[in-house]
């Protein structure tokens, strides 16, 4: 015989799941240190906390602290439009490349990339699920010399 209890509390347990899951995505993300050397590549970990699935692409956006505001870095690069799935409870890594264009263009035409200059830098990555659809997830780090 199952006491009257645990049927109240099997219920209150199903609904406090169903009510969080409403309120996702649910996830983390983290780099692997918060201060890098110019030249090193940081590593971008999301991890899936949440009931459901969440989505996101390879694009990440850098931005650089000046002045008080948040200026976007001109990277120049390129990403292939890839749809990654993470399943909850599962975790998945990209690394960052910390380079930037070039001011004055090029050089014989093709674009030049140089190391981040010393400073505070913000990443930008998107990641999608339900319910609440896309969100922007950001994480501050420092570049030295």
């Amino acid at each position: 015989m199952i006491p009257v209890g645990w049927k109240r509390g099997a219920a209150l347990t199903i609904l406090i799941l169903m009510l969080w899951g409403l309120t996702g995505p649910h996830f983390h993300v983290k780099l692997d240190k918060n201060l890098y050397h110019q030249g090193e590549e940081p590593v971008l970990k999301i991890i899936n906390t949440g009931l459901t699935p969440i989505s996101f692409g390879e694009v990440y956006l850098l931005y650089r602290y000046e002045n008080g505001t948040w200026v976007t870095v001109r990277t120049g690069l390129v990403f292939i439009d890839i749809l990654h799935w993470l399943m909850p409870f599962q975790s998945w890594e990209q690394k960052i490349t910390l380079k930037r264009l070039q001011e004055d263009g090029s050089v014989e035409g093709l674009p030049s990339l140089l190391d981040l200059p010393p400073g505070r830098y913000r990443l930008v990555k998107e990641v999608c699920g339900w319910p609440r659809g896309c969100v922007n997830a950001t994480l501050e780090f420092d570049v030295v010399s």
